[in-house]
Formats: structure tokens, C-alpha cells, sequence
């Protein structure tokens, strides 16, 4: 049986297919102008965004304290007599991450009047004084009725701004990572009101501080009074050695919740503030404005020359 050895019918000619784009070189010029006017208003009309940033860094520091698996079972003692044994600095550390967007930590911050209504500017009423639901555009009662018709949810009851909003608000609008070589906190955030941005993570980062300062004192004098029963009932040197070891440590660190400095971090830099705004980048949406014209006046000519064909 004879074989062909011509080339098969779905094979590109790229001649072809370069001769065909260069007849629409207009068109495709067309497309791309037309997306670089879209991507201007777009970047007219977008909201400037301001990078924040805020560094912190332990107080205390990162060594543990004495091993207490082998002094006579000094922890099950602590813990049958209701005392918490203290840890290591960077147990506070993470405590402090962890609560730094908690509700207990938007619970205090609710107190700043001013703040609370800088935050929910949007639900104020300022003839009232009071917070209530903003008004829907049409857009937005047409968005929840479709929401509504697929889902079958019910819009849910207006809240006004309490600690479970606050928090969830602080855990949308800034991000925290921690250097794994430093160990520095660091605490960022995008927004439009770079202002308000730097005042709520100020707050937040002090009444942390503040509550877990709070915490430790209210349980320092327990702890303190019983490492001092221990102590005057240890014979053994390692023993005695480990309990006097603990109670400088808390000493230590009643000192430092005495004084109004900081307690568990520290900023090691003011926050900082972006010169310009950094969101939208422009660059970046003139050049994909740029391809994706291209590519659309490129396939509006080839989808021409198939029909024609």
C-alpha cells in the first residue's frame, strides 16, 4: 500500500498562519489601544493603596527555663496545687501572636470610641450617634436576592460592631509572620487609610501586651509562694539550684510588669508607611493590558480567516 508522504491536513503552516496575522496587524493594534484605555481608567478609578508595616520583637529572652521532668516532680505538683509553671519566652511569644486578633484583644479595643467609629465609618450615623446598617445600592439588593434565589440563605440580621466583628475585621485587613532567624514579629498590612491601619495595629500590639501582663501578675504572687515552699523543703543541690533559677525568672519578669515599659514585645522600628501608594501596580496592568490585547486581536483575526476559509 502506497504511503503519503505529504504533510497531514491539521498541520500549522506558520507562514500561513504569520501572513494571516499581518493583515490584521490593524485590527490587533485596535484591540491593544482599546485595552491600554480600559487599563488607564482602571487605574483611575482604583483606590491607592499604602503598605503598612510594624516590626516587634521579644522582650524576654529565647532560653528555657530548668528542666522540671526530674526534680521530684516539681510540674505534678504545680499542677495539683492550681499553679502554672512558667515556660520558656517564646511560649509568651506565640501566646501573644495568638491573641493579637482575638476577640478578647477587640473586646478592650472596643473601649476607643473614636477608633471603633473611624473602623466602621460606613455604619455611623452621626446625627443619631449610633451604628446602623447602611443603606444597599441596587447592585448589592440585586446581588443578594441571586445569592438568595441559588442558595436559599436568608439575608442574615444587621450586627452592630462588637468584639467578633472587630476581630474578624483585624484578621482580614493585616497579616503577622515571623522571622524564623530574628524571631522578629512582623505585622503588614495594605489599605487605603494608611492612618487608621498604623492607630488599630498600635492598639491591638498594646492591649496584648497589657492583658497578658495582666494575666501574669494576677498568678505571680500563687506561683512566686510556691517555688518558696519548695525551696525551704529541697535537700537536694540540683533541686535547690533549679528552684532559685525560677524564682530570679520571676522575679524578673515582675519587674518588668511593674514598670509601664513593655512585657512580652517590643517594636524594634516606628511603623512604616509607604512613600507612594502600592496597589495598583501600574506597570504591571499597562503590561498585561499590552498581552491580552494582543492575544484578543489575535484571535479575533485568526476566528475571521477560519470562517472565511
Amino acid at each position: 500500500m502506497n504511503q503519503n508522504n505529504s504533510p497531514n491536513d491539521d498541520e500549522i503552516d506558520l507562514r500561513e498562519l504569520f501572513t494571516a496575522l499581518w493583515r490584521g496587524k490593524r485590527l490587533i493594534i485596535i484591540c491593544v489601544m482599546l485595552s491600554i484605555m480600559l487599563a488607564s481608567l482602571y487605574l483611575r478609578l482604583a483606590e491607592r493603596k499604602y503598605t503598612v508595616r510594624y516590626v516587634f520583637a521579644p522582650v524576654a529572652s529565647e532560653n528555657s527555663g530548668p528542666n522540671l521532668g526530674g526534680l521530684g516532680g516539681l510540674g505534678g505538683l504545680a499542677s495539683l496545687a492550681g499553679v502554672s509553671l512558667p515556660t520558656s519566652s517564646s511560649s509568651d511569644f506565640l501566646t501573644y501572636k495568638f491573641l493579637l486578633k482575638s476577640e478578647e484583644v477587640a473586646a478592650r479595643i472596643l473601649k476607643d470610641r473614636d477608633l471603633l467609629v473611624s473602623v466602621f465609618s460606613s455604619e455611623w450615623d452621626t446625627e443619631r450617634e449610633l451604628f446602623r446598617q447602611p443603606a444597599s445600592g441596587p447592585l448589592r439588593s440585586v446581588v443578594r436576592g441571586l445569592k438568595n434565589l441559588l442558595t436559599g440563605n436568608e439575608p442574615s440580621a444587621y450586627i452592630p460592631p462588637n468584639a467578633a466583628r472587630l476581630s474578624e475585621w483585624m484578621n482580614e485587613v493585616f497579616s503577622s509572620s515571623e522571622d524564623r532567624d530574628t524571631g522578629f514579629l512582623t505585622l503588614s498590612a495594605e489599605t487605603t487609610e494608611p492612618a487608621l491601619m498604623v492607630d488599630v495595629i498600635t492598639r491591638a500590639t498594646q492591649e496584648t501586651d497589657q492583658l497578658l501582663k495582666e494575666r501574669y501578675v494576677a498568678t505571680a504572687e500563687q506561683t512566686v509562694s510556691f517555688y518558696q515552699q519548695q525551696l525551704n523543703k529541697a535537700r537536694a543541690r540540683e533541686h535547690r539550684e533549679a528552684l532559685a533559677k525560677l524564682i530570679a525568672q520571676e522575679d524578673q519578669k515582675l519587674m518588668l510588669a511593674s514598670k509601664g515599659s513593655y512585657f512580652v514585645a517590643e517594636p524594634i522600628t516606628e511603623p512604616y508607611v509607604s512613600l507612594g501608594p502600592t496597589s495598583p501596580k501600574a506597570s504591571l496592568v499597562l503590561a498585561l493590558s499590552v498581552v491580552l490585547g494582543g492575544f484578543l486581536g489575535a484571535a479575533i483575526v485568526l476566528i475571521r480567516k477560519a470562517f472565511k476559509s
